[in-house]
């Protein structure tokens, strides 16, 4: 079980606070078939969303948590947020490494 205040990704040395507040850049998007294609102009590069991604990314507005996504999510596939939490977090790290997303502190809705 992951605690509700630090969750590593495995990967790196990037620990992600279940209390942040995950925002998406500023990128093109399409979305065909709950399947999303991003173009990051910044770093001039594209990167393909699964459905779960996708769900993830358009979640990513700076108003829930991390915490808060996996519990949105939780609720409309009716399974425990925890249960969900370390993958809405791998999901949240790869986004991040693609430039697709930043971090801002706190926790106006969690």
């Amino acid at each position: 079980m992951t605690s509700a205040e630090d969750v590593s990704s495995g990967k790196e040395d990037v620990v992600v606070n279940a209390r942040s507040l995950p925002r998406r850049i500023t990128a093109d998007e399409l979305i065909q078939d709950g399947e999303c294609c991003l173009y990051n102009p910044s770093r001039a590069e594209a990167s393909a969303l699964n459905r779960t991604a996708t769900e993830v990314w358009s979640l990513c507005e700076g108003r829930l948590t991390v915490s808060g996504i996996a519990r949105v999510l939780a609720e409309r596939y009716g399974v425990n947020g925890g249960m969900l939490l370390d993958d809405v977090v791998r999901v949240l790290v790869a986004l991040r490494a693609r430039g697709l997303i930043e971090f801002l502190p706190g926790s106006p809705q969690s």
